[in-house]
């Protein structure tokens, strides 16, 4: 069995208390995820929206989950405008985020 490895940045995120689930998704979708498609160097993006009406264990609304090569493309992206007004828009839907890095290993 091969292996695979990739470089995320996984963002834990924790909507607006008066926004519904509704209105976080779809500011994610539609106006966050135009602005983060265009951070350079960014080879995958994915959102997992949870919505925690059907899951009320879940602390997070949802979390997204973006690749590159490497801790420094990451880092030379997020400080690139882009990366800047992707960063801006965060407080438009999100209360919190925990950001943190993982390198994943894939098995299939």
């Amino acid at each position: 069995m091969s292996e695979a490895t990739a470089f995320k940045h996984v963002g834990l995120i924790v909507k607006r208390p008066e926004q519904s689930f509704e209105e976080f998704v779809a500011h994610w979708l539609k106006v966050h995820s135009e602005i983060a498609l265009r951070v350079p160097g960014l080879l995958r993006y994915v959102i997992n929206p949870i919505d925690r009406s059907q899951y009320p264990d879940s602390p997070i609304d949802g979390f997204s989950e973006l690749w590159f090569e490497s801790l420094e493309a990451a880092e030379a992206a997020f400080a690139s405008p882009a990366g800047q007004e992707a960063f801006a828009d965060v407080p438009n839907f999100a209360q919190h985020v925990a950001v943190t890095y993982i390198t994943e290993i894939r098995k299939r």
